[in-house]
């Protein structure tokens, strides 16, 4: 039972550590231009905008300031099928990135 309990301690710290460390290597810059190029022709993905093109999208920044919004959310959201969205099939980086870049539009309140 103790090994069992070691065992998950250790699996979940170990899942903390390589989560920390992908958001650590991401890019917000990266991001950001990345969303201009494959999202924006439906979302307001810069700060500037209120809305967004296809006024059923949300802005990056009403997704970032969304309730309980965090980078593991915006995984599950990511990796789940959506009827309204195109099926993205993102590398890594890109979606490392992009959660960066949705992230830093949180507002600091």
């Amino acid at each position: 039972m103790l090994r069992c309990l070691i065992s998950l301690f250790v699996t979940a710290a170990l899942g903390a550590l390589v989560q920390a460390r992908a958001q650590e290597l991401a890019d917000a810059n990266s991001g950001r231009e990345f969303a201009k190029g494959v999202c924006a022709e439906c979302h307001a993905v810069s700060t500037g905008q209120i809305a967004s093109p296809n006024i059923a999208a949300p802005t990056f920044r009403a997704i970032a300031n969304s309730p309980g919004m965090s980078r593991t959310a915006l995984i599950v959201w990511f990796q789940t099928p959506h009827p309204t969205m195109p099926n993205l099939v993102l590398k890594t980086e890109d979606l490392n990135n992009v959660i960066s870049y949705i992230l830093s539009l949180k507002d600091q309140s």
